[in-house]
């Protein structure tokens, strides 16, 4: 059953071997109206968890057929808890390839992305098309020391996320595989200034 209100909503995602509070640092900084939404991985990974399964020898990229899953899920999920209100991500890592997942699974359901540390796939979407039309705001936030996302990655999303999106990229030169203070302020500024209008 959806629930009543229409104030937007910000989901947080968290990295693979993460659990939802994870991101709870920068979600108690999100700025009035909107509602967050701290989720949880759906596969266990010890105590900790992740969205979907990757290898790990860092030679090659996540394909759709990974990630789809789970974004699916979450786009469910969405639907059913929140109707008709405006739903944004933003997704750290394998949270942040999640919530790109989901925007190029269903365009138009997610009205921007951030994605800190993140990475998409490498073959196509089914949404993709639409999205080179559309070209939904995007923050791409990552540390030029990250020595997590594959070089690989970053190349893929250099080519997908231009034509795909309204891009804002930053790089964050001292920073490795993490989220500095200034990514997550960087990240909350741009929800803010793409906080629907009341």
């Amino acid at each position: 059953m959806p629930t009543s209100s229409t104030a937007p909503v910000l989901l947080f995602l968290h990295g693979r071997y993460g659990i939802r509070e994870d991101l709870a640092w920068i979600a108690e900084r999100t700025p009035a109206p909107w509602r967050t939404e701290l989720l949880q991985a759906p596969l266990p990974l010890g105590d900790r968890f992740e969205w979907f399964h990757v290898a790990d020898d860092g030679e090659r990229g996540a394909l759709s057929s990974n990630v789809a899953p789970a974004a699916d899920r979450l786009l469910a999920w969405v639907d059913e808890r929140f109707g008709d209100a405006p739903v944004a991500a933003v997704g750290w890592s394998q949270g942040g390839a999640t919530a790109l997942q989901m925007l190029r699974r269903a365009p138009g359901r997610l009205s921007f992305v951030v994605t800190l540390g993140g990475f998409t796939t490498d073959d196509e979407e089914r949404g993709d098309a639409e999205l080179a039309s559309s070209r939904p705001p995007v923050f791409w936030g990552h540390g030029a020391r990250d020595d997590v996302i594959s070089t690989h990655d970053i190349i893929r999303m250099r080519e997908f996320l231009p034509g795909h999106s309204t891009l804002e990229e930053h790089v964050y030169p001292a920073a490795g595989h993490e989220i500095t203070p200034g990514m997550a302020h960087d990240a909350i500024r741009f929800v803010a200034q793409h906080t629907p209008e009341g």
